[in-house]
């Protein structure tokens, strides 16, 4: 294998393994909210920078007085209240005094038009997005959408441009741009960037490789805790990858991807009933992903987390139900042949501020591709997306917030559930696809857990053991269930849990999964005999002091990137899409390597024995190229860093330390239940007691992009520590109160 082959593949590697923390400034990777350059402006910048954010302070303070029901704490979070229309306008508001830049790069990054904002530096990025025509088919959901959720977009637009006309976000006068007005599409777009985080468009061509069987699943733990074994998925792994020999690119390395779930019935804490727990993880900077927010809509109090730019809490709480959201690995695209629908429209589109140009065909059904099939998506369709989940602020029950869940559009997503009566349930929110054909599951079909007689519901993004009426499984291509078990053998443990001790579950750092992957390589690493000595000396977790991880972290991604190299799907140069990652089979894995079957060894290389030392060997010359000589020694916490990057802190170098807090050590791996890997991570961990309408929760940093707030950073040493704040729902608007400081809840 060549030298420059080995880097690229380990450079990809262990930008998701966190290893590449200490060198990203250097690097110049791009940042996780939308874009990064590392062009520096001439030092007059940073003092229009400084004049700009104290104008936009002052403006926005006066022009929040003239928002009926808008109330602000000393933290940032707002309180909206009135009747719907007039609670998302104010929320609008809000939000956009708070995020408006954030939202227009995530809008701009859905609509393939970063580099307009930031510059030719993000025209490849944009080159691969145009092609898949969100803006296009933005613009026809909003067409289809109901009136009662089109009247809420107008609202929630009126509410954000209303913050135009009086204030402009500092970081335009730095670029010398205006922003653009605020339009309901942009809503869906941001909506349709997160489809495009949390679904997997290439799944199908996966399938292609077993056989039109199903994906196997592999070992598990199901949704309410039970076992659950594909006893052939070793088999049908094995025949797989004897089938496709000879050919292949390698597979992406392991996602960083780590949402986690669950909910307590009564008879399994100490509260007198059911506890809620979530723990949203997305891609970080600064600001942060998720935003707090306060609403009393019609009377009726709730609070919770939004996505900037969309009408509604995808976690949260009200006086009677409490609710959080986990990514579901379900079945969302599928490619139809070339003639399955007619064009929209097949235009060649100019990247501005670049000599470069785009093609752009796009059919009803989805997207043209490079070889003429059409992406049916659901990320792209009226019918599978919407903004019904708003619906959970005023939700009375359980089952009312399943069926909620059960008949909207949105990527799809395990929804938890509590009531203060005591009941709790899981439901899947957002449309899947048929196992058999490009049509949608009927909302009727759709299967719902309630009140289970485990006490216990956990989703962690593993493979959950639900089936649709037809048979086929709710989730394909699931991730590993490292977490899922984790959680729910510490769930297990103990019959008296209080929102303390699940916040504490949430920062758990073991990382047992690596376990098999450290036996196989330290016995083969012997030429490398310091990294060896790391890998018999780690000690199973995922600790800031743990030493050895990242070299076995990153030889485990080697060797899968290698190993499973023949059931990479065909999807290289096709933008947008990268191939899945198998990711949920890694126990298999590893038992076939422990086979040695000569069949299955990776192309150019003589034996297994010789291939594991391999994986070991270059891991440890690359971090040794971009860490030192003693790279091998280091603790965890040296490599893996919080690394909340703001997109202009690259051309703002003397303010860089005022706008992205410096970077901290993190515990917590892809494969724990705290997942932590540089720029991703928990964008918000939350506890909720739906009898008394309490949450307790932290976010990384605080509330608002102003780094001349207080709020900027008021909660990055509590989401660093694993504190957490009581927030009670909101009080009566005449008397808002300040959520309360508390070292544990």
């Amino acid at each position: 294998m060549s030298a420059r082959r080995t880097v690229g593949r380990l450079g990809a590697a262990a930008r998701l393994t966190g290893v590449r923390a200490l060198a990203a400034a250097a690097a110049g990777l791009d940042s996780a909210v939308g874009g990064r350059s590392t062009a520096a402006l001439p030092a007059g910048a940073e003092i229009v920078a400084l004049a700009a954010m104290h104008r936009f302070r002052a403006r926005v303070d006066a022009a929040r007085r003239r928002v009926p029901g808008l109330r602000l704490d000393r933290h940032g979070i707002p309180h909206v209240f009135g009747t719907g229309v007039d609670v998302w306008r104010g929320l609008g508001f809000a939000t956009a005094a708070a995020r408006l830049f954030q939202m227009d790069l995530v809008r701009r990054r859905a609509a393939g038009r970063s580099s307009e904002l930031l510059g030719p530096d993000l025209a490849e990025q944009d080159a691969r997005q145009r092609p898949l025509g969100f803006a296009c088919y933005a613009e026809r959901i909003v067409a289809a959408l109901s009136a009662d959720q089109r009247q809420m977009l107008d609202a929630y637009a009126e509410g954000v441009n209303q913050l135009l006309r009086a204030a402009v976000p500092w970081e335009y006068a730095v670029l010398g741009r205006a922003p653009e007005p605020w339009r309901p599409a942009d809503s869906v777009l941001v909506v349709q960037d997160l489809f495009q985080q949390l679904t997997d468009p290439a799944v199908d061509s996966l399938e292609a490789a077993f056989a039109d069987a199903p994906v196997p699943h592999g070992r598990g733990t199901g949704l309410t805790g039970e076992p659950l074994t594909d006893a052939v998925a070793a088999d049908r792994l094995r025949a797989a990858l004897r089938g496709a020999r000879g050919g292949g690119a390698p597979v992406p390395p392991e996602p960083a991807v780590g949402s986690n779930g669950w909910v307590l019935a009564a008879d399994r804490t100490a509260v007198g009933g059911p506890l809620l727990a979530n723990d949203i993880h997305l891609p970080l900077g600064s600001p942060g992903p998720l935003f707090f927010v306060r609403l009393t809509v019609d009377a009726r109090p709730a609070h919770g987390f939004a996505l900037p730019g969309v009408p509604a809490l995808v976690a949260g709480a009200n006086a009677d139900v409490s609710w959080g959201l986990t990514r579901l690995c379900g079945r969302t695209a599928r490619r139809l042949p070339a003639a399955a629908a007619p064009l929209l429209c097949d235009r060649t589109e100019e990247l501005a501020g670049t000599n470069r140009t785009v093609r752009v065909r796009l059919a009803v059904a989805g997207p043209v591709l490079p070889d003429g099939s059409v992406l049916r998506w659901t990320a792209l369709d009226p019918e599978a997306v919407d903004f019904g989940l708003a619906r959970l602020v005023t939700a009375r029950s359980v089952p009312e917030a399943c069926e909620i869940a059960r008949t909207s559009g949105a990527p799809p997503t395990s929804l938890l559930v509590a009531d203060a009566a005591g009941r709790t349930g899981w439901a899947p929110a957002g449309r899947l696809l048929a196992a058999d054909s490009e049509k949608l599951v009927p909302a009727a079909d759709v299967p719902q857990v309630l009140d289970p007689d485990s006490g216990l519901l956990v989703a962690a993004n593993q493979d959950l053991g639900v089936l649709l009426p037809d048979g086929s499984p709710v989730t394909v291509n699931a991730y590993p269930d490292a977490r899922a078990r984790r959680i729910t053998a510490l769930l297990d443990s103990r019959r008296d849990w209080r929102p303390a001790g699940l916040f504490g579950v949430q920062y758990d750092a073991d990382a047992a999964f690596f376990r098999p992957w450290a036996e196989l390589f330290a016995r083969h690493a012997h030429s490398r005999p310091r990294a060896r000595a790391a890998l018999l000396a780690w000690d199973g977790t995922a600790g800031t002091g743990a030493r050895g991880l990242h070299l076995l972290a990153l030889a485990h991604d080697l060797a899968r990137q290698e190993i499973l190299a023949p059931l990479s799907a065909s999807s290289s140069g096709t933008p947008g899409l990268t191939p899945p990652s198998l990711s949920g089979l890694d126990d298999e894995l590893a038992e076939l390597v422990r086979e040695e079957d000569p069949s299955l060894l990776p192309a150019g290389h003589t034996s297994w024995p010789a291939f594991l030392s391999w994986c070991v060997e270059a891991a440890d010359r690359y971090l040794t190229q971009i860490l030192g000589p003693n790279a091998a020694d280091l603790p965890w916490g040296r490599v893996n860093r919080a690394r909340l990057r703001h997109p202009l802190a690259g051309r703002l170098p003397r303010l860089a330390r005022l706008i992205e807090p410096p970077g901290t050590p993190l515990a917590g791996c892809t494969q724990s239940v705290s997942v932590a890997a540089g720029g991703f991570g928990a964008a918000m961990r939350m506890v909720a007691d739906p009898a008394a309408g309490t949450l307790w929760a932290n976010w990384p940093g605080g509330q608002t992009a102003d780094p001349l707030d207080p709020g900027h950073r008021a909660l990055l040493a509590d989401w660093v520590g694993g504190r957490a704040r009581r927030l009670p729902l909101p009080a009566e608007p005449s008397t808002v109160t300040e959520p309360d400081r508390t070292g544990a809840p």
